[in-house]
């Protein structure tokens, strides 16, 4: 009995290994529950263009040709599949169906079936830079893209074709803006040119500053704002021929810190010696908006003679590129996406 028992009980290991060699072989574990779904909005994402539709339907694009799109005012995104990997800079779009991205490497897609395919069109190619930095659509097709090496496109099909208008140059154009047959250009150290005919010829005008100027918008024909770094406010009242600089407080500057403007250049904005930058700005129907780093929402007045900043929070250090407004809410992204009703400053 006991030689049996010593027999069986040296074979006992071979027997569980031979189990585990037959399990791992040819028994295959299936899968339990759901596959967790990748996340729209990624850590690490950045996004710097905004195109926002009067029904709340909106698309953003960034980093890594990066586009993702609501139907539904910001509730809920889908990731749509994009033409590029490289960094996506702006989008705007002419309805629901029609949208044009620019970015990186001079990179143009477009889309006329509301994302579902993005396709890249040519588009000339600078020889100094490649980098487009804002596009704006209009009305009949019509579309204009600017950026770096002075870049001016114009397209007149949905984005299908393009042409250069203009030399190239070594300077960046950061934004174009039309109001009817006027538009308005602004770019690095402080220059501004204006088209008074639907941007057939251009002709640039004095500008108060050096800093680079990053956007601007006109609410009329007549009056119009500009914004850039450390913070500088542009305003014009006759159509961009003349401007004139204004400035606001940060939210975190107390009265001790603030600098007279012996000292410092009017129009910049300090928080304890250091300098927010102003990237976007909206006439939002009845005020203006600007958005930019660290967190920094600044609100003017109608007439563009006041200017309050605030945050969307109190601990809010995130950047902004831009913002936008549905008749329901706003838009901005930057380091992350967000929607707000409310805009209120301090």
């Amino acid at each position: 009995m006991n030689r049996i028992f010593n027999l069986l009980t040296s074979a006992l290991p071979l027997v569980i290994i031979g189990g585990l060699l037959y399990a791992g072989l040819f028994i295959k574990p299936q899968p339990q529950g759901a596959a967790l779904a990748r996340p729209v909005f990624e850590r690490g994402d950045r996004f710097y263009g905004l195109a926002v539709e009067q029904d709340g339907r909106a698309w953003v694009v960034g980093s890594g040709g990066k586009i993702a799109r609501t139907e539904d005012s910001g509730r809920s995104w889908g990731i749509q599949r994009s033409a590029v990997d490289v960094s996506l800079q702006d989008v705007a779009a002419w309805d629901g169906r029609h949208a044009v991205a620019v970015g990186n490497g001079g990179a143009v897609i477009v889309t006329d079936d509301g994302g579902n395919l993005w396709r890249g069109v040519e588009a000339p190619h600078n020889k100094i830079a490649n980098k487009l930095m804002r596009v704006t659509a209009l009305a009949g097709g019509q579309a204009w893209a600017v950026g770096e090496g002075g870049s001016v496109l114009h397209s007149t099909d949905f984005g299908s074709t393009w042409a250069q208008v203009g030399p190239e140059e070594d300077i960046a154009w950061n934004d174009v803006s039309f109001r009817g047959e006027r538009g308005w250009m602004v770019g690095e150290y402080g220059r501004i040119r204006v088209s008074n005919d639907d941007g057939a010829s251009w002709h640039e005008v004095k500008s108060p500053t050096k800093m680079s100027l990053m956007s601007v918008a006109f609410r009329d024909a007549e009056n119009g704002v500009a914004v850039g770094l450390n913070g500088v406010i542009l305003v014009s009242h006759d159509g961009g021929k003349t401007w004139t600089q204004e400035r606001f407080v940060s939210p975190d500057q107390s009265p001790q810190t603030i600098q007279t403007d012996d000292r410092l250049e009017a129009g910049k904005v300090y928080e304890r010696g250091r300098l927010e930058h102003l990237l976007d700005v909206i006439w939002d129907g009845e005020r203006w908006v600007a958005v930019g780093s660290k967190g920094i929402v600044v609100i003017g007045s109608t007439d563009a003679s006041e200017w309050k900043a605030t945050r969307l929070s109190p601990d809010d250090r995130n950047w902004y590129t831009s913002i936008a407004r549905s008749p329901t809410q706003y838009y901005l992204v930057g380091s992350r996406v967000v929607t707000t009703q409310e805009m209120k400053a301090l």
